[in-house]
């Protein structure tokens, strides 16, 4: 029997910024204003005290609901002690659902999820429900998993058809929202006064994400100095996302030969402002799941250039124009289509934010009404 009040655990791997926090932030977003629901998120380790733009808003949301097992640096217990005494922590606060944003025997290996803790965890004795969702392409389920859970939430239709096939939990769908109410009030005219440009026929591109091989800055720097070398400053791209220490081998080299028409900002909490100006957004990762950034831009409906990668299926074909990797044949591409009519208009569609809070909650009591296996 489902209680009428649902007692939510979102545990993470880490919420330094990347893809799965913001996936869980958009979660919390849309499911604090439902009701009867109580969200918890616990922070399996603290990793960084620098990059965290979702991580503070996340802690906004739920407030002294917000809890750690301690830091990677420090190596001080968090604020209920050793992660041994998880499942007491979840006793004591009632949880009914626990949501692990990530595959358990997947997390990093400098922070694992003890296999001794899982399986106290996934003791069926316990009344909680655990859910899973799968943030990368590279987890191999049938040879990797242990501890099955009571259900998998994908992002993407690869992992439901594929990847999470042969797993016997239920799965559910819940792909990240389109949503255009992220779409900053002002006006492009003015964010791009403050920034000092002079509306004198430049064309602003951006590029986001963290810099790392898999999201290829790279290339659009490429692209970013063939333009320069023919128009000058005419196109201009903008590259946020931060330069974290690990990746310095990638990124630092980079920076040594940066083509004048490109400014790098770094981490931003002020992204929306960015798509606002911009004129097209360039996303040159080739190596995703089911990346939010790209349903940020079709939020804001932006004209997207982007490697339309097999395993994104048919979701994106609507809204992108694929990259081919010629960096001539792409910056010429870039130019037509910025010039051309965009493919789509989101504002007609969508309670997608609304449908994403109910797939969530349909799921959760579906798991908990389920006794099969338990």
């Amino acid at each position: 029997m489902v209680k009428e009040n649902l007692n939510i655990l979102f545990l993470a791997p880490h919420l330094s910024t990347g893809g799965m926090p913001a996936f869980l932030l958009k979660r919390l977003e849309s499911l604090s204003n439902y009701p009867n629901v109580n969200l918890f998120v616990l922070e399996w380790c603290d990793y960084s005290h620098t990059f965290i733009v979702q991580k503070k808003k996340i802690i906004e949301i739920v407030g002294e609901n917000y809890f750690n097992f301690g830091s990677l640096y420090n190596l001080k217990e968090g604020i209920h002690g050793k992660k041994e005494n998880l499942i007491e922590f979840l006793y004591e606060k009632n949880i009914n659902i626990i949501h692990i944003e990530e595959i358990p025997e997947g997390f990093d290996s400098f922070n694992p999820f003890d296999k001794k803790i899982l399986e106290k965890l996934y003791n069926k004795k316990h009344p909680w429900r655990i859910v899973e969702t799968c943030h990368n392409m590279y987890f191999k389920p049938d040879t990797e998993k242990i501890f099955e859970p009571d259900g998998y939430a994908c992002v993407t239709p690869y992992h439901v058809d594929n990847t999470f096939k042969n797993r016997t939990a239920p799965k559910e769908l819940i792909t990240f929202p389109i949503d255009p109410s992220i779409e900053y009030k002002g006006t492009r005219e003015k964010l791009l006064n403050e920034m000092g440009y002079k509306l004198k026929g430049e064309f602003h591109i951006i590029n986001i994400g963290l810099w790392t091989p898999g999201k290829n800055q790279k290339y659009a720097l490429e692209i970013a100095k063939f333009l320069y070398n023919k128009y000058g400053y005419t196109y201009i791209f903008h590259f946020i996302g931060n330069q974290a220490p690990n990746f310095k081998k990638y990124w630092e080299p980079l920076k040594e030969n940066i083509p004048p028409n490109v400014n790098i900002w770094g981490e931003r909490n002020d992204v929306d402002k960015f798509f606002k100006f911009s004129d097209l957004m360039l996303f040159t990762s080739d190596w995703e799941c089911n990346p939010i950034v790209l349903k940020e831009a079709i939020s804001n409906n932006k004209k997207i250039m982007a490697y339309n990668l097999d395993h994104y299926g048919d979701e994106y074909t609507p809204y992108i124009v694929p990259l081919n990797n010629n960096v001539e044949s792409d910056s010429n591409n870039l130019i037509d289509t910025i010039f051309s009519q965009i493919k789509y208009n989101t504002k007609e569609s969508k309670n997608d934010v609304k449908n994403f809070a109910l797939k969530h909650i349909n799921f959760y009591k579906s798991l908990l009404e389920n006794e099969t296996n338990r």
